[in-house]
């Protein structure tokens, strides 16, 4: 999927780039006016959401004390602007796993890029269950 930079409906003084757009939910990387840590935001899509996908963006964000930023996205803020809830989080880096998967058109990773992505996936997964199990 191509990035692009947008003006969506955002939090004022943030400048955000596109990464995935979803049904229910659109994920951007940016950065505040005169601050150089990357966010990321993620918005509801939706003019009416879900009940669902607003509690999903409430429960992430209720998260935050238990999170911490050295393997995980921490929220930052939960705002609304111009009638939409967006979900602010300290940006780790790095690029979604279907973004790298899509750019290669289904093209077998490169060994060492390959083996990079499934020695890290592990080291999340016991923290993501943990947090998805107290739901």
């Amino acid at each position: 999927m191509a990035t692009r930079m947008s003006s969506i409906p955002g939090p004022p003084g943030y400048v955000l780039e596109l990464l995935r757009e979803s049904e229910d939910f659109t994920l951007y990387r940016g950065r505040q006016h005169g601050n150089p840590s990357p966010v990321l935001a993620i918005s509801l899509s939706a003019e009416q959401p879900s009940p669902h996908s607003l509690r999903r963006l409430e429960h992430e964000y209720s998260l935050a004390a238990a999170l911490d930023s050295a393997w995980a996205a921490k929220p930052l803020a939960l705002t609304r602007h111009e009638g939409r809830t967006i979900l602010l989080l300290n940006d780790p880096g790095g690029e979604p796993l279907d973004a790298i998967l899509e750019r290669d058109h289904g093209q077998p990773l490169e060994l060492t890029r390959f083996l990079r992505i499934a020695i890290s996936l592990p080291a999340c997964a016991p923290r993501t269950v943990n947090s998805e199990t107290s739901m």
